[in-house]
């Protein structure tokens, strides 16, 4: 398979620099514009297509896509018409759904010619250095290569690590790369070359069940990155390259283009000839609505169970079934598709979007920035979305902001800018201009923060915590203060507090609830001797509802064929996927890279394999992990569900209620316990817990105890952790994303919290007034 091609200067991303095109969005149609007259604009050819690059130098068709053109025939002034991907114009090759050996064997120029911003030719055109007359975007080319949406390299690593054929280090992507610039010392993280990931079982693979899961990787796992087309499917529809993003694709996959020469009742086009940079989040969504999709959630959608998938075996394991008056995502979200209702892959009904239709309340309700109007690219920084110099290894090292980017924390405002050091801007183009960064944050004279919506312009009001916390400043919010010192602020601002709440219930004891509405009158706080800095997350409390995926069974299928999508041979060998127990309001939580208490989410996958005859070879057995783990319990890695609102979750999914109310099995899920709500038979008869993260011995017997024998303790007398993340290089390192251990939870069950959240009228709304 291709290496990537360097041969072009590589230019390191400067700091400070914005998400910036010299092409964007024009509100109206203009006409083309070219360096000189060519015949592919005659009126009977492109004569209507859109003008793709707005600002910067103005270019010729050619420029970008070769050609000949002062032609007036198809067949000169085309690089090729023997090669296509659509059924209305075949030629002689015609490449269905191409694997990535089919698009590395085309000659470049023909591949230019279909795509000129596809990786494999980006760097002579959008990575150019002289196109018409001026730089055009070689450093972000550059460093875009690296990214792991171009390279996957996060995705094998840890799934090759759950099927137990690799460790965790990532070690292949989609393709043959070497990072060009590789410094000295490498950084945690990063890794100076991976290679291509192989099409057939490698020789170090021997266990029987890893090399019979192994065909899942080139049906399953090699899609969504930047190498490759998305499938001709509604929703999933996207160009390769710097395409991928910086051109719309319709959610039914189909061209609405002015351009009379193509089939707009074809599937597999881009929506129209035009670059932009302001990129809509229906855009990422081609891509970030695979397994439990952030997209979706973000406003207040969610996958559903599906637990039919082991009818295939006749098995018991139903998994859990959805909500009896859930209420499906609505029919016009949908695109008709081969006889029926479709949107990313999946039929009507598939989508859930209310969990109960009998109440009025939303328990899954869009992310609070979603409802203002705010898109994907108000947050994720031109580091997010074009990657750096370094080749990392997985997709959580190349994110670069945080909530405390814009909205600080207990004492300290927010530095408005990235942990690389990154303004937050808004591109701003008029056509035949150069790109002019606009500061989207705006720093009012009263000491507030304001921030400018980069789809809108319109300006909302970004809470700084260290205001809410602050009871001499008027934005206090009390609840705030205990919230967010309690489980984020210093050591020394969480001691303060304490003594501050204490010395209020010596004093004037009934005065306790109304200081602190949530505290009962008289509360006090047990103060250990040295207290520790605040370990949450922001998003743990603040994503209000969070889905969990407890079980994955998959099943290989040798009597149905699949086509590879590396080599584009035809196997034995189909693979299906089936999430068994899709669950909202879940939590799980663990330490993610940062050493802060995070959500998790399951990943935990049961394999059946059924050979050529309809025997079956293996029978609904747990994959052995790189470390020798085999289901007894579950991996589980840190994850942002992006559903965040202003009023936090519920306090007592997480800790012991002082009303005794109590949800004892949300709390041993939360903790890593397991509740034994979640359980998975496998072929041999035996029993897993799904939700498990950690053993304990609760009794201090010396043995691992049944955690279904609920009361909780107050105290756990020793935690094993029984399973990690996918993520941490080597399970005797201490630090890296894994579940709890004892101290964590053992605070989380000595502590009696009282709700903390407003009223419940005010709930609905996000407000935390």
């Amino acid at each position: 398979m291709a290496s990537i091609p360097w041969t072009h200067l590589f230019l390191p991303l400067a700091a400070g620099a914005a998400l910036t095109l010299a092409a964007c969005d024009s509100e109206e149609d203009d006409p083309v514009v070219l360096a000189q007259p060519q015949t592919c604009v005659l009126a009977e050819c492109h004569g209507q297509v859109e003008e793709i690059h707005y600002g910067g130098p103005t270019l010729s068709c050619t420029d970008c896509h070769l050609g000949d053109g002062t032609d007036v025939t198809k067949e000169g002034a085309h690089v090729t018409v023997d090669h296509s991907f659509n059924p209305s114009t075949p030629g002689a090759h015609y490449l269905e759904d191409p694997s990535l050996k089919d698009l590395d064997d085309l000659p470049l120029d023909v591949v230019r010619f279909i795509n000129p911003a596809d990786y494999r030719v980006v760097d002579a055109a959008c990575g150019t250095l002289s196109m018409g007359g001026a730089q055009c975007h070689p450093d972000i080319v550059s460093t875009s290569l690296l990214m792991n949406r171009a390279t996957l390299s996060g995705q094998f690593a840890g799934g090759g690590f759950i099927a137990g054929t690799q460790d965790k280090g990532a070690r292949y992507g989609v393709i043959d790369v070497v990072d060009p610039y590789v410094p000295a010392e490498l950084p945690d993280g990063v890794v100076a070359s991976l290679d291509a990931l192989p099409s057939d079982v490698p020789d170090h693979v021997t266990d029987p069940v890893a090399a019979a899961f192994y065909p899942a990787y080139e049906q399953l796992c090699v899609e969504c990155h930047l190498y490759q087309d998305g499938p001709h499917k509604p929703g999933l529809y996207y160009s390769s390259g710097c395409n991928a993003c910086h051109i719309e694709t319709s959610d039914s996959s189909r061209a609405e283009t002015g351009d009379i020469t193509q089939d707009l009742d074809e599937l597999g086009h881009i929506k129209t000839h035009r670059f932009t940079n302001l990129i809509p989040d229906t855009q990422c969504s081609r891509c970030h609505i695979s397994h439990l999709g952030r997209s979706l959630l973000a406003i207040g959608v969610r996958e559903r169970s599906e637990p039919e998938g082991d009818h295939v075996i006749g098995g018991p394991n139903r998994g859990v079934e959805d909500p009896e008056h859930h209420v499906p995502w609505a029919e016009e979200n949908y695109v008709p598709h081969q006889g029926r209702l479709e949107m990313y892959g999946k039929p009507y009904p598939y989508f859930i979007e209310d969990e109960d239709g009998t109440n009025e309340v939303d328990e899954t309700p869009p992310d609070v920035h979603t409802a203002a109007g705010m898109g994907c690219i108000d947050c994720h920084n031109i580091r997010e979305a074009h990657g750096d110099s370094n080749l990392a290894e997985r997709m959580d090292e190349e994110i670069d902001v945080r909530c405390e980017s814009c909205h600080g924390r207990p004492g300290d405002r927010a530095p408005l800018t990235s942990d690389a050091g990154l303004t937050f801007n808004r591109s701003v183009t008029s056509v035949g201009a150069f790109g002019v960064n606009e500061p989207v944050f705006v720093e009012n004279t009263d000491g507030t923060v304001s921030q400018k919506v980069r789809f809108t312009g319109a300006l909302h009001n970004v809470t700084q915590i260290t205001d809410r916390t602050d009871p001499d400043h008027e934005a206090h919010n009390p609840r705030t203060r205990m919230g967010c010192e309690l489980h984020a602020g210093s050591a020394e601002r969480k001691a303060a507090l304490k003594a501050e709440v204490n010395a209020l219930a010596a004093s004037s004891p009934e005065t306790v609830d109304e200081a602190y509405p949530g505290l009962t009158e008289g509360f006090t706080f047990e103060v250990p001797e040295q207290e520790t800095d605040g370990r949450l997350e922001c998003f743990t409390c603040h994503n209000a509802w969070t889905v969990n995926c407890y079980g994955c069974h998959m099943v290989r299928d040798d009597r149905e064929v699949y086509t590879s999508t590396i080599t584009g041979e035809t196997k034995r060998g189909k693979v299906s996927s089936f999430g068994l127990s899709v669950v909202a309001d879940e939590l799980a939580m663990g330490f993610n890279a940062r050493e802060r208490i995070s959500p998790m989410v399951g990943t935990s996958i049961f394999f059946t394999h059924i050979d050529e005859n309809g025997a079956t070879e293996i029978d609904a057995v747990p994959l052995t992990d790189g470390y020798g783990n085999a289901g007894h319990g579950n991996l589980h890695n840190p994850t942002h569900h992006h559903t965040i609102r202003q009023a936090p979750r519920d306090c007592t999914g997480c800790h012991p209620s002082a009303e005794g109310e109590t949800d004892e099995a949300k709390l041993a899920t939360a903790v890593g316990l397991g509740s034994g709500r979640y359980t998975f038979l496998d072929g041999a008869g035996e029993t897993h817990w799904l939700d498990r993260q950690v053993a304990a011995d609760y009794d201090g017997d010396g043995e691992l105890d049944d955690p279904t024998g609920l009361p909780l303790p107050a105290q756990v007398f020793e935690v094993q952790p029984l399973v990690n993340t996918t993520h941490t290089p080597a399970p005797e390192v201490d630090l890296g994303p894994r579940p709890l251990d004892q101290e964590p939870i053992n605070r989380t069950h000595g502590a009696v919290v009282v709700d903390q959240r407003p009223p419940v009228e005010d709930s609905d709304t996000g407000t935390s007034e």
